[in-house]
């Protein structure tokens, strides 16, 4: 095996590695930002139904500041759009573990199936670029939701179970 095609399965480690933490730490942020949607809205939907319940049977002070509740719920809800967010984290998490597969895919087979020298050097260079795009394109994970990431591939949770395969 020619030294550039070492120096090409070692990038390729170096990117599927990125893209597992990236990845991960996405899915984590998608995950927590449901839940806070789930948190905001179910509250914010129940203490609206309560105010409607109070203002029939004539309560008006409690309805009233039911209502305010309710809104200031839905406010917030509005304000953070918690389940746009989780939706994007969860689409990046998987454009990332694509870009991962892709990268495996091609440092186990294709650069095994005998790929001249100068291809293969282009096709880990766009592998590269995206996800040096993926990256800059991507919003922010909290350090909470990176170190739960680490934890989770530091203890073995997202390596194949597949014999022979490595991670």
């Amino acid at each position: 095996m020619s030294d550039l095609i070492q120096k090409l399965i070692a990038e390729c480690r170096r990117i599927e590695e990125d893209t597992e933490h990236s990845s991960k730490g996405h899915y984590n942020s998608g995950d927590r930002w449901g839940r806070y949607h789930l948190f905001l809205g179910l509250p914010a939907a129940i203490v609206a139904a309560l105010a409607g319940a109070a203002a029939f049977k004539d309560c008006p002070d409690l309805a009233g500041s039911l209502a305010l509740l309710s809104t200031a719920l839905t406010t917030v809800l509005t304000f953070l759009k918690p389940s746009e967010r989780a939706e994007m984290h969860k689409s990046v998490g998987g454009q990332f573990h694509a870009l991962r597969n892709q990268t495996r895919i091609f440092r186990e087979i294709e650069l095994s199936d005998g790929l001249d020298e100068p291809t293969a050097k282009k096709r880990l260079l766009d592998l590269a670029r995206l996800r040096d795009e993926l990256n800059m394109a991507s919003p922010g994970i909290s350090r909470g939701d990176y170190e739960k990431a680490k934890r989770d591939i530091d203890s073995g949770r997202s390596r194949y179970q597949v014999a022979g395969a490595a991670r």
